[in-house]
């Protein structure tokens, strides 16, 4: 496995990335709001449904930031690479696309379908 320099500096990269995109969907957002406060009644279900995919990826975003976090408690309990469920490896090819990984492949699977 990598060292915990390489990890963490690959955490620290992917929580920037995450805050950087969010930030971005804010300003996005935040740019598409009108500024006379008269809408069409079909423009409601189109806020409504804008106001709700902004809260999906804000929903997402606050998730990984906690797995990151998670994942650096880990780190430095040295636990970082095992499984929370059954304490199994998580493979490398996992943690090299995913660094947050929490869980194995079956155990992620099992935890998705519980959601």
């Amino acid at each position: 496995m990598s060292d915990t320099t390489t990890i963490e500096s690959r955490l620290e990269r992917l929580e920037a990335e995450i805050r950087a995109e969010l930030a971005a969907h804010d300003l996005a957002s935040s740019g598409e709001e009108r500024g006379d406060g008269h809408h069409h009644p079909a423009e409601a279900a189109t806020d409504a449904e804008a106001r709700e995919g902004d809260l999906r990826v804000q929903l997402r975003a606050a998730e990984q930031l906690e797995r990151i976090r998670l994942a650096r408690e880990a780190l430095a309990a040295g636990r970082y690479g095992l499984c929370v469920d059954c304490g199994a490896p998580i493979p490398e090819r996992r943690l090299e696309a995913l660094p947050d990984a929490l869980r194995c492949v079956p155990c992620q699977s099992r935890a998705d379908r519980r959601s």
